[in-house]
């Protein structure tokens, strides 16, 4: 399976935090995939979970209407 590649674009000063991160011939793919794996997205889901109980439904047609979409 061929590997696929993007760009992501970070602030220099996030970039020059990131490479502080690379040791030996590691690349900048494992070293974020090494940290998310370390830092699951826990925090993310329940915070999502929380505003699908918590938060008013908002329909599509509102929404592309408040951004005159």
């Amino acid at each position: 399976m061929a590997s696929t590649q993007t760009t992501v674009r970070v602030k220099r000063e996030t970039l020059r935090r990131l490479r502080g991160y690379k040791t030996g011939g590691a690349t900048f793919d494992e070293v974020l995939n090494e940290m998310m794996d370390e830092v699951p997205p826990e925090s993310f889901i329940k915070e999502h979970l929380r505003r699908l109980h918590e938060e008013e439904t908002v329909t599509w047609e509102s929404v592309r209407s408040r951004l005159k979409l």
